[in-house]
């Protein structure tokens, strides 16, 4: 592994955090199955969420290895674009209303099965997603080095962040409830990922590797 691709696998790893972090239809989708006293369906709906993304893993894969050997110029404007929505993202969290996470428990507990088939239903059908796997990851293929193995390592990066950031957010909603739908904890978790975010994208295009 290269230098450089190492260094985006860092930035790729802080980006995801900071993203996963920031509350959306995947901690909606296991919050609400562990506020509504579900252990399992919440253990189902986190499986389900990255089933999801395995899948968009998959395909982006395919599509971007097509890109880069085909049309290196049309990636490298990609890469571009990617920071491009980062930055606005990161601009967009902090205008956010600190009411951006209304979590609503469900009416009846869902087993495990129940929970995973409705989270990935969500995963795949969430258009932050569909943005996330082929606007924000090209960024971080360094396509001097075999994209395979570089779809293999963000993956696996990518669902052990989002396993264990959506395992704290039901363990939170779990044992603290209405808590962490609070006004101050969202105003807190909105603009501390925005500004993270933000610093992501300017040091992604600080590196200088990326060129149109």
């Amino acid at each position: 592994m290269t230098t450089d691709t190492l260094h985006l696998l860092l930035f790729y790893a802080f980006t995801d955090l900071i993203a996963c972090l920031t509350p959306g239809p995947a901690v909606l989708a296991v919050a609400s199955h562990a506020l509504a006293g579900s252990r399992r369906g919440a253990a189902g709906a986190i499986a389900g969420i990255n089933t999801g993304n395995l899948v968009w893993f998959t395909l982006a894969g395919a599509g971007l290895s097509a890109v880069v050997t085909a049309l290196p110029n049309l990636f490298a404007a990609l890469r571009w674009i990617g920071i491009g929505y980062l930055l606005w993202i990161g601009i967009q969290a902090w205008r956010q209303s600190d009411e951006g996470l209304a979590l609503k428990a469900a009416k009846e507990k869902a087993g495990f099965g129940r929970g995973l088939l409705s989270a990935a239903a969500v995963q795949l059908s969430n258009p932050k997603a569909l943005l996330f796997f082929t606007v924000i990851l090209p960024p971080f293929i360094n396509p001097a080095a075999p994209i395979v193995h570089q779809i293999v390592s963000l993956a696996v990066i990518g669902v052990v962040i989002e396993a264990s950031v959506l395992t704290l957010y039901a363990t939170l909603a779990w044992r603290l409830g209405r808590y962490a739908a609070s006004r101050t904890t969202n105003r807190i978790i909105n603009r501390s990922s925005g500004s993270l975010l933000i610093m992501a994208a300017l040091g992604i295009a600080a590196t200088g590797r990326l060129k149109a």
